[in-house]
C-alpha cells in the first residue's frame, strides 16, 4: 500500500496479490490520471484532520481503478482490499456450510459471484457453486441478499434482495453504522420555522410548527420555537419531530450486522 501525495487531499495506490501468472503480477506505483491528480486545498472539500483519498487498485487482469475515499488521515492504513473482503464473505459461506452440515443437513457449498465497489462498503454477492459452473437457473439460490463489507473497519453486513435492487440500504447504513448525520425533515422544518420567526415573527413560526407537528402540545411548541431562535432544539422535542416527519426503517431495508471484524472465529 502506497500514498502518493501529502497534505488533506492525496492518492492511495492499493497493491493486490495476484496468482502467480497473473497479467498483473507486478505493476509499478503510477500517478492518478491527469483528471483526478491533486488540485490542492479546496474550500469545503475536506474537514481538519481529515483526508479526501483516491484509492487506486490493479486487478489480476491489468484493470486499474482509482476512487475517492473521505476519511481520518489515521484510517488511511486501514483501508480494507477487495480481496480481503472476498475472503470475509468466503470464510461466512464455509462457516454457514460447516453448521448447516453439523446440523445434519445436506447444504449445498455457495460462493462469491461479484464483488461491487461502493464508497462506504465492498458490496459482495454470492450464489452456489452449482449455478456459477453450470449457468442452470435450477441451482441459483433466491432470495439471497449480498454481504456488505465496512471498507473501514471490515465488519460484515448483510442486506436484503430489496434493499440492494433499491439501494434503501444506504440511509441506514450512514446513520446507525457509521453514526453519519444526513438531513432530515426535520432539518428543513427547523429551517423552515427560523426563517419564519426572522421574517415573519415568533407567532407565525410557532404556527408553523404546530401544522408541521400537530403532535405538539402549545407548550412543547412555544419552547420549540424559542429555541430554536436562540440556538439549537431540545433534544426531547427533536424526537417527537422525528417520530412525526422520519418514517421508521422497515426492516426488510435495513442492514443486519453479521460480524464484528474482531470477533471472527474459523468456521
Amino acid at each position: 500500500m502506497q500514498c502518493v501525495g501529502s497534505g488533506r487531499r492525496g492518492w492511495l495506490r492499493i497493491a493486490r496479490p495476484c496468482r502467480a501468472g497473473g497479467k498483473g503480477a507486478h505493476h509499478p506505483p503510477r500517478a492518478p490520471p491527469e483528471a483526478l491528480r491533486d488540485p490542492g486545498p479546496q474550500r469545503g472539500t475536506a474537514h481538519p484532520g481529515h483526508t479526501q483519498l483516491l484509492a487506486h487498485s490493479t486487478s489480476c487482469y491489468g484493470r486499474e481503478t482509482w476512487w475517492s475515499l473521505s476519511q481520518p488521515i489515521g484510517d488511511a492504513a486501514r483501508v480494507i482490499e477487495q480481496d480481503a473482503a472476498v475472503r470475509i464473505v468466503e470464510e461466512e459461506l464455509e462457516r454457514d456450510y460447516q453448521r448447516e452440515l453439523s446440523s445434519g443437513l445436506d447444504p449445498i457449498r455457495m460462493a462469491v459471484a461479484h464483488v461491487e465497489q461502493h464508497e462506504l462498503v465492498w458490496i459482495v454477492s454470492w450464489t452456489s457453486e452449482e449455478y456459477l459452473r453450470t449457468r442452470n437457473p435450477n441451482f441459483m439460490p433466491a432470495g439471497n441478499g449480498p454481504y456488505l463489507v465496512d471498507r473501514v473497519d471490515g465488519d460484515l453486513h448483510q442486506i436484503g434482495v430489496v434493499s440492494a435492487a433499491t439501494k434503501a440500504w444506504e440511509a441506514d447504513y450512514r446513520v446507525r453504522i457509521r453514526r453519519q448525520a444526513i438531513r432530515t425533515p426535520v432539518d428543513d422544518l427547523h429551517d423552515e420555522v427560523r426563517t419564519a420567526a426572522t421574517d415573519r415573527g415568533r407567532i407565525y413560526a410557532m404556527h408553523t410548527m404546530r401544522q408541521r407537528v400537530p403532535a405538539l402540545s402549545h407548550a412543547q411548541v412555544i419552547e420549540y420555537v424559542t429555541a430554536l431562535k436562540d440556538g439549537d432544539a431540545p433534544a426531547h422535542l427533536v424526537e417527537v419531530a422525528m417520530a412525526e416527519l422520519v418514517p421508521p426503517v422497515e426492516p426488510v431495508l435495513s442492514v443486519r450486522t453479521i460480524r464484528r471484524a474482531g470477533h471472527r472465529s474459523a468456521p
